[in-house]
Parts: C-alpha cells; sequence; structure tokens
C-alpha cells in the first residue's frame, strides 16, 4: 500500500501542505499494484492509446479514493513499474490529466492530486446522464486548445451563415467525469462577439461559452437544432480525445438561434463510452 507522512510532521518545512504528503514506497508494493490495476482498470475501449488506457485508470483511481486531493502520486518510474506502462506512457497519460486539471506537476517537486477543477456550470447540449447516486448530467471539465479566425467557408457555413467576415473557431478537449475525453470545436461569428473573440484563452477555460455569448449579445435562444452522425475521427479530433486516428464515434452537431438569427455552432467528437447522452432540447 502507500504510505504518506503528515502535514503536521512536516509544517516546519514552510510548504504548502501538500507538498507535505510525500510518497514513500513501502515493501510490499506487489499488492499496491494489484489493486490499482484490478480495481481501478476498465475494460479496454478498441483503438484507445496505451497512454489513454492508463490515463483512465489513474483518473479512477483518484475519483475512487486511492490518492486524496493534494496527495503526491508516485514517481514516474515507480508508476511504469507498478502499472507495468513504458515510462513515456506514464510521462503522456500524467501530462494529459495535468492538462485536465485533474493533477499538478511541480517541477522539482512531483506530481499531485488537484484539490478542485473548474467545470462547464449548466451544460446545454453535452448532458451524459449520471447514474443513481452521481448528478444528473455528468461535469464536464473543458480545456481550451487553439482559438483561430476562419475567413474561408466551411460545414459552419451552413448554420451561421456568415456574411464576408470571419468566423472564430475555438477548440477545446472536454473530459466528461474524468472518465472520457471528447473533442469540440465552437464557432460564432467574430463581429457578433468581438468580447469572446478577443478574450483571454485562459478565462475561458471552464466557462460555459454559449452562456457567455448569450450574456455579450443579450439574445437569448428561441431554437436548438441538433444533428446526430457516425464518423471516422481525423487525427486531429483522435489525437484530442485520446484514441487512434480513424477511430468510429459520433459527430454531435448543435447550432442556436435567437428567432432567425444564428448564434453559434458547435461540433463534439464523441468516442465509443459507457454514458448515455441526452439529445433533448430542454
Amino acid at each position: 500500500m502507500l504510505k504518506y507522512y503528515s502535514a503536521i510532521e512536516h509544517m516546519s518545512s514552510g510548504l504548502p501542505w501538500y507538498h507535505a504528503c510525500r510518497w514513500q514506497p513501502e515493501m510490499n508494493q506487489n499488492s499496491d499494484s494489484n489493486q490499482l490495476i484490478d480495481q481501478y482498470a476498465r475494460a479496454v475501449v478498441p483503438g484507445l492509446a496505451k497512454y489513454a488506457q492508463l490515463r483512465e485508470t489513474l483518473s479512477a483511481a483518484i475519483r475512487g479514493g486511492h490518492w486524496k486531493p493534494g496527495s503526491q502520486l508516485p514517481p514516474e518510474r515507480e508508476l511504469a513499474r507498478l502499472t507495468r506502462f513504458s515510462l513515456g506512457t506514464v510521462q503522456r497519460a500524467l501530462r494529459d490529466l495535468a492538462d485536465e486539471g485533474l493533477l499538478v506537476r511541480t517541477q522539482g517537486s512531483g506530481t499531485y492530486v488537484a484539490e478542485g477543477r473548474a467545470a462547464i456550470d449548466a451544460p446545454i447540449y453535452l448532458r451524459f446522464l449520471g447514474k443513481e447516486g452521481e448528478p444528473r448530467f455528468l461535469p464536464l471539465f473543458p480545456k481550451v486548445l487553439t482559438r483561430e479566425r476562419i475567413d474561408e467557408r466551411g460545414p459552419w457555413s451552413e448554420w451561421l451563415h456568415p456574411s464576408g467576415g470571419p468566423v472564430v473557431c475555438i477548440a477545446r478537449r472536454i473530459s466528461v467525469n474524468a472518465e472520457f475525453n471528447l473533442f469540440n470545436r465552437f464557432y460564432f461569428r467574430a463581429d457578433a462577439f468581438p468580447g469572446i473573440a478577443a478574450a483571454p484563452l485562459e478565462t475561458l477555460d471552464g466557462a460555459n461559452l454559449k452562456q457567455l455569448l448569450g450574456g455579450e449579445s443579450n439574445m437569448l435562444v428561441t431554437e436548438m437544432r441538433q444533428r446526430i452522425s457516425f464518423v471516422k475521427f481525423s487525427q486531429v479530433a483522435a489525437g484530442a480525445a485520446g484514441v487512434k486516428s480513424g477511430t468510429g464515434g459520433m459527430l454531435l452537431q448543435s447550432a442556436a438561434f435567437a428567432g432567425r438569427e444564428p448564434l453559434y455552432y458547435l461540433e463534439s467528437f464523441i468516442p465509443p463510452n459507457n454514458r448515455r447522452l441526452d439529445v433533448s432540447a430542454s
């Protein structure tokens, strides 16, 4: 099992309390390895890369209380030994979890479980239903990847009807309850929402972009349109979702209108998972 020094024993160090929760190896680590893998490893999803499999195992272990908020994970090489994955696979999985906000990595100190993350408040479209004992809709934790202005026409043009001005696309990786990731592109007209188009990217992490756009325009959504299709993920979508390029999954296209005026359009590439998605408009 894992052993931690208490924060009280290290208060004189002057470090933040969570730095005091240092990982200390004990002699019987085979049982810890068995617990980590046997209890928290999920059934392998076809097409899921090794680092993504490990990411899901570590995420489940954190949610299951194997590591508490603020506590330190074993060093990377020790995790590789415990999980039987390569060091590179371990590093990639930890980097993904840090990007999602589940872990905090401190240079020269180690990797710690984060104490809190910003979730999307009141999701409208990506509403994955919780099971008994869980929230009605699973929490979504977005990470903004890129923002770009697009001048050419594309699939978004059918929905936004741009009148010659550029369209802004914000690409995000969204963690669904820290169980799996999906890739999301959010499109809107730059001239209609200049504030969001220019806002610092870090302020958009955890934000409900739909609410931000509604607040800037003071326009209420009166109609929602959605389409579902099944597609093979491109390299970009697959990379963000943590699956192999060409993996089959769901494409959810959603658009919002205020009367006849289009407000925004989004594409969500959802990999295979065991959750139910509510696509009702309410």
